[in-house]
């Protein structure tokens, strides 16, 4: 993911929002700049902050100082200038808004899914009547995605404990580098990094497998200009270990919608006058699902083919 200088600036406003707004003291400069001003001089450190804090005003958030004596500036949101007062909403206003959240509230790659729910729950009594009803999520899983999430926007490193689907327990230092959902589990990219902060092997992490998670202070990374969370947004059927490629025939009235489905999976190639979709395969019996589901026929390996069959068989048993 190729982040402009804009980019960058624009990220660095949205953490320094989030901390002004979120914190209960005043935050001392020196935590200000360790965090979102890393490798600065403390003339340039000044500068760049003055200029953001003039951005952040704009944005409705007046930051402050609150210097106490001889020691270093504390700086706090103004909560007289800042922050958006009450408003009064119409019925039909609120089911609009209610009407056009609801689906990002629902998306569980949305990281802020939770803080949305809550929202509309004030502003609407048919929703927070769905609230009071809907599933309970796990507190640590949500405490774990929060500093997931803080993390990866401020470019902190995480000390997480992940728990493995074989029930294994381990500690890890990880750079967060974005989500994705997937039959609605939301999944973490992350690389794995050592004591001098340098990244190692990236790899994907179901969310609500993380037991704890909490921030490293100090331990920066930075998201590779090439990176893309779709290069890695996974099919059903290849969550796990690869078993191996398999491939499969795509229909010709079914190719845009194979292609779409694919996304960066796999790779296209025509043979003769078909065209084949080889991809990796780590689930056989949810790979043939699939392929019936999308009317894929798979070529090979034999065992993938078998798998297909007795599914196929199944649904025409079912049927009849």
């Amino acid at each position: 993911m190729r982040l402009t200088r804009d980019d960058e600036r624009a990220r660095r406003i949205c953490s320094l929002a989030l901390d002004f707004m979120s914190a209960a003291t005043p935050i001392p400069s020196s935590e200000i700049a360790r965090a979102h001003y890393a490798g600065l001089s403390p003339d340039s450190f000044r500068r760049a902050f003055s200029r953001d804090r003039e951005v952040l005003a704009a944005c409705g958030v007046a930051v402050v100082e609150r210097r106490q004596g001889g020691e270093e500036s504390l700086w706090a949101a103004d909560a007289e200038r800042s922050f958006a007062r009450g408003a009064e909403l119409a019925p039909t206003d609120a089911a609009a808004l209610e009407l056009a959240c609801r689906p990002l509230a629902d998306d569980p790659s949305f990281p802020l899914a939770d803080e949305l729910r809550l929202a509309l729950a004030k502003i609407s009594r048919a929703f927070s009547e769905t609230l009071a009803v809907g599933r309970v999520r796990d507190g640590g899983a949500s405490r774990a995605l929060g500093t997931l999430r803080s993390c990866m926007t401020s470019g902190t490193a995480v000390r997480a404990a992940y728990v493995d689907a074989r029930g294994s327990r381990s500690e890890r230092t990880l750079a967060p580098y974005g989500f994705f959902s997937l039959r609605g589990s939301l999944y973490l990219v992350a690389a794995r990094l050592d004591d001098e902060a340098n990244p190692g092997t990236v790899r994907t992490y179901r969310v609500d497998r993380f037991a704890s998670a909490r921030p490293v202070e100090g331990m920066r990374f930075s998201v590779p200009d090439d990176f893309s969370v779709e290069d890695w947004r996974k099919l059903p059927f290849q969550m796990g270990p690869v078993a191996y490629e398999g491939r499969f025939e795509v229909p010709a009235a079914d190719e845009p919608d194979v292609l779409r489905a694919a996304g960066v999976q796999g790779s296209f190639s025509d043979d003769g006058d078909r065209l084949l979709w080889a991809v990796d395969v780590s689930d056989e019996r949810a790979a043939a699902r699939w392929a019936v589901a999308t009317g894929l026929r798979p070529v090979d390996p034999a065992s993938l083919v078998s798998a297909w069959c007795e599914v196929l068989e199944g649904v025409v048993r079912d049927g009849s």
